[in-house]
């Protein structure tokens, strides 16, 4: 028997619960702010170009822009957003998970924006950035991009990285969670 319309409504939304339970897990780690390099935010991925801007009768330039999607070696989501035919990334977004010292795993987004492309190549990083919270602890992150398009600008692979140090109240290391460096590849 084939689910109804409903039933597959009340799926969808037990699953964006379940997402959203999910990064309340997570949220311990990141409560104070998020870096100014990337957020908690979403990007939905068109298929192929797109086309911004008004025709040449308004005098308006034509940029094409792409989207890549695909795949970290953890298997989690990455996107490559970029325009003027791939020679500057919007935005980069992914899910990387982080392993901790303390024993626990974190799942968590990170993106960058505003990325120019020299030779086919696009890198950029920051941190330590540090949030100070109202209880005297403090967090630190840290992280980097590195990526390339092929010949074709068809395709993008590269690596990415972050990590979190959390610190009490007198400035000891509590928990440490990194990603390493993650390998992950994208195409249009």
């Amino acid at each position: 028997m084939r689910p109804s319309r409903r039933v597959l409504g009340q799926r969808r939304i037990g699953c964006a619960c379940a997402i959203a339970a999910g990064a309340l897990v997570v949220s311990p780690l990141t409560a104070a702010a998020t870096p100014e390099h990337g957020g908690l935010r979403a990007t939905t991925a068109g298929a192929g170009g797109s086309v911004y801007g008004g025709g040449p009768a308004q005098g308006v330039t034509i940029v094409l822009g792409r989207v890549y999607g695909g795949a970290t070696a953890q298997d989690l989501p990455v996107v490559i957003e970029t325009k003027n035919l791939a020679r500057r990334v919007v935005k980069a977004t992914i899910a990387i998970r982080l392993t901790c010292t303390s024993g626990g795993i974190a799942v968590l987004p990170d993106s960058y924006s505003a990325m120019s492309v020299k030779k086919r190549k696009f890198s950029a990083s920051f941190g330590p950035d540090t949030n100070r919270n109202d209880d005297g602890t403090t967090v630190d992150f840290e992280g980097s991009i590195s990526g390339a398009f092929n010949k074709a600008r068809t395709k993008a692979s590269g690596k990415w990285s972050l990590k979190v140090t959390n610190h009490d109240a007198s400035g000891a290391i509590t928990d440490t969670c990194d990603s390493g460096s993650v390998s992950w590849t994208a195409k249009q």
